[in-house]
């Protein structure tokens, strides 16, 4: 119905923004947590939406490219998943992690993710896993265990998994992503 909207960011009200079009109307739109630090008030931006129409409510909902947008419509589809989870799903992690950890049938790393429980993981992996059989993986216990190692030395979590996602490459050990994870902590 409504597959993107491009316009100036008027106003944002946590992980909602306002959004004035060139024909002078006004969106609301839901955006996952990263889209919604992307966003500017009085700059031009593009979001990739999708309108979701329940008994309830009318919701307009944003994404900054549309890898976020196909991968919240893949996550709706889950069964007792509704576009609420989704967002706070694509909130909590990026999108090449999320489709890693769906495609390597990572149940323990989903149900870390905030608000998600072991059977609405399991239900994730079960009913998306042949949609991103293909996707190249990066080695999700490597992550995993370089996440908990950085997270019980003291350093935050968001910052850990920022960090640990710009040195892991395909193949290094555990201890080869720690190594390199504090030689760049240690700089900031």
């Amino acid at each position: 119905m409504i597959a993107g909207i491009h316009g100036k960011v008027v106003q944002k009200m946590g992980n909602v923004a306002l959004v004035l079009t060139d024909f002078g109307i006004v969106f609301e739109i839901v955006c996952d947590m990263q889209t919604s630090q992307e966003l500017e008030e009085n700059k031009e931006c593009y979001l990739h939406t999708f309108l979701s129409i329940s008994q309830d409510s009318v919701t307009l909902y944003g994404f900054s490219d549309k890898r976020k947008k196909d991968l919240f419509l893949s996550l709706t589809k889950v069964s007792r998943l509704g576009p609420k989870t989704a967002l706070k799903i694509l909130s909590s992690e990026d999108v090449d992690t999320l489709i890693s950890m769906i495609a390597s049938q990572d149940v323990e790393g989903l149900s870390k993710l905030p608000g998600i429980s072991r059977k609405t993981a399991e239900r994730i992996v079960m009913e998306l896993k042949g949609e991103f059989e293909n996707v190249g993986l990066k080695d999700m216990r490597t992550y995993r265990e370089s996440l908990e190692a950085l997270v019980s030395l003291g350093y935050p979590e968001r910052q850990a998994r920022k960090v640990i996602k710009e040195v892991l490459r395909d193949g290094m050990s555990t201890s080869e992503v720690i190594k390199e994870a504090l030689r760049i902590l240690s700089r900031r």
